[in-house]
């Protein structure tokens, strides 16, 4: 009896573990920057670049959208790459976002990636 105690109770805190790491939990979501076709553009409203206020808009799109947002980074990947002018084309810059409190699939709908 004392032995199915202690599984029950081993059982049911792993449960608690398991159920508490969910939607709270830290991830990293990366989006290909496009030319001028990106779901942040209209936040957007430097007479110059910079990645400082890109940065800005990213984190207040995705505030707009009921995501937290723990950081938001830059990286390149020269392989993305897409030498045209039109807007849906990839610059080769990825965009990094570590968020929580967000589902899979709206990150997706989105076009963030794991």
């Amino acid at each position: 009896m004392k032995n199915i105690k202690s599984i029950s109770f081993l059982a049911f805190f792993c449960c608690i573990l398991l159920f508490s790491c969910g939607k709270n939990s830290s991830k990293i979501y990366y989006f290909n920057e496009t030319g001028c076709s990106n779901p942040w553009d209209s936040y957007y409203n430097a007479d110059t670049f910079s990645l400082e206020l890109l940065n800005q808009s990213i984190t207040t799109f995705l505030s707009d959208e009921n995501i937290k947002v723990k950081s938001v980074n830059f990286d390149f990947d020269s392989s993305l790459i897409e030498y045209c002018y039109a807007c849906h084309c990839r610059t080769g810059r990825v965009i990094v976002a570590d968020v929580s409190g967000v589902s899979r699939r709206k990150m997706k709908n989105l076009n963030f990636y794991q």
